[in-house]
């Protein structure tokens, strides 16, 4: 809760704390509580759902600022989904999109609305456009529908509720860091308590509710350098859930995991103006990491910390089939959601025949190319463009500017890690990939 509150103050006007009542605290915990039922009955008690639901929004209406919060608190637990009627099911935080979006019309009388426009509405487009396109080519329509609402759709939705609403963006990015210092807090536990986690190569790998510890590290990886920015640049405090999100991130013993919040450290150090200390720290890693290195393939260290075991010609040969599946579809893909079948039928390459079930290709330019076409990574890149673009102004013009060095350090993560995993197509990252965004561009706005 506290996370909250940091990051709702330091993006308040020194001047005025006027943001802040847009906030009801009643209002949040009845429309947290309305989401917790609606999610925790049975499957039989449709009239418990109906209540949570009739809470829930009940909550956001009466103070719509707790909708984006909402959202963002809820990122970490997509997976529990819940069926409404026949196969129309929702996630918790696609509940509390559309919650916040009723809300949205029921007050837009006495909200300062604005239109959702800004610089990145060329790239957006041109994005939807390639969403439509993909799905010209698609094998199986069902899957790339929804993968289009969950992954494109939604979250665009998502980055608009934002635009919409002066200054939600921070109320959102309050509730995901909540969210996630909450969720690497199970996956701490999960060593000493003796529940979860996966068993291998030599260690324990924490993942909380998550299917894997590799998506665990990939959530927290986008919250890390969010809170280690406020912490260096704003209250000393918040090296607390800094240090529980870093410690969870450390027990994935994720190497891209790793490498990716190792990118997002030094972007943020670079970015708040620690030139020299970045660079002291990029060195020590370095030495850490070629020391592990050495003693793990010497056999000191349990295997998993090994760099030369088997995982990397797995990726290579991934790659390699990805590369294929490119030179046979290379101006729209093969549609959302449908690269594991094709790379089961035709693209299967010995060297990976141990898991022939990957849902993508573990690398985010062959994953938005595959997924959305040529287009579609075109519509990426401009975004990341447009995005870098916008940081760099913000970053010379503003004495605040940890909420983007955060966001410049998530997007860090996003590159590196996704370089060599997933980097959008999951909820979670879909997400706060937009709200990365709009914390930019939100704040160009109010310097």
């Amino acid at each position: 809760m506290r996370a909250m509150t940091m990051v709702a103050e330091a993006a308040a006007p020194r001047t005025s704390q006027q943001s802040l009542a847009r906030l009801d605290w009643r209002a949040l915990a009845l429309s947290v509580g309305g989401l917790l039922l609606a999610f925790a009955a049975p499957p039989h008690r449709m009239d418990l759902l109906l209540i949570g639901v009739a809470a829930s929004l009940a909550g956001v209406i009466w103070s719509p600022y707790a909708g984006p919060i909402l959202i963002g608190a809820a990122l970490p637990t997509f997976f529990f989904t819940r069926t409404l009627a026949g196969p129309l099911s929702v996630t918790p935080p696609g509940l509390a999109l559309i919650l916040s979006w009723v809300a949205i019309l029921v007050r837009h009388r006495r909200l300062p609305l604005r239109w959702p426009s800004g610089p990145y509405d060329a790239p957006l487009a041109l994005l939807l456009v390639a969403t439509l396109l993909s799905l010209l080519v698609t094998q199986y329509p069902l899957l790339s529908v929804r993968e289009m609402r969950a992954l494109i759709l939604e979250p665009v939705l998502f980055f608009w509720l934002l635009r919409c609403l002066p200054d939600s963006d921070r109320f959102a990015l309050a509730g995901f860091v909540t969210g996630a210092t909450l969720t690497a807090v199970a996956a701490v536990a999960q060593g000493p308590l003796g529940i979860g986690g996966t068993a291998v190569e030599g260690v324990l790998r924490v993942q909380a509710w998550y299917p894997s510890a590799n998506h665990l590290a990939l959530m927290l990886g986008r919250a890390w350098p969010f809170l280690l920015a406020g912490a260096m640049a704003w209250r000393r405090w918040a090296w607390a859930p800094a240090a529980i999100v870093g410690l969870g991130l450390l027990l994935t013993f994720s190497t891209g995991g790793w490498l990716g919040t190792l990118a997002a450290t030094l972007v943020v150090i670079v970015a708040l103006g620690y030139r020299k200390l970045a660079a002291w720290f990029g060195a020590a890693a370095a030495v850490v990491l070629v020391a592990v290195s050495g003693l793990a393939i010497a056999g000191a260290l349990p295997e998993r910390l090994n760099p030369l075991r088997q995982t990397g010609g797995f990726r290579l040969d991934l790659w390699l089939s990805s590369l294929e599946m490119v030179r046979d579809h290379p101006l729209l893909g093969v549609g959302l959601d449908n690269f594991v079948y094709l790379y089961q039928q035709l693209y299967l390459r010995e060297g990976a025949a141990a898991e022939p079930s990957l849902s993508h290709p573990h690398n985010w330019i062959f994953n938005f190319w595959l997924s959305l076409g040529l287009l579609g990574l075109i519509a990426f890149v401009w975004l990341l463009v447009r995005f870098w673009q916008n940081a760099r102004i913000t970053l010379r013009s503003m004495d605040r500017r940890w909420l983007v060095a955060g966001a410049l350090g998530a997007m860090a993560d996003l590159l590196v890690h996704g370089f060599i995993d997933n980097s959008y197509f999951l909820v979670d990252l879909a997400f706060v990939f937009w709200l990365s965004l709009s914390l930019v561009v939100g704040r160009i706005e109010r310097t």
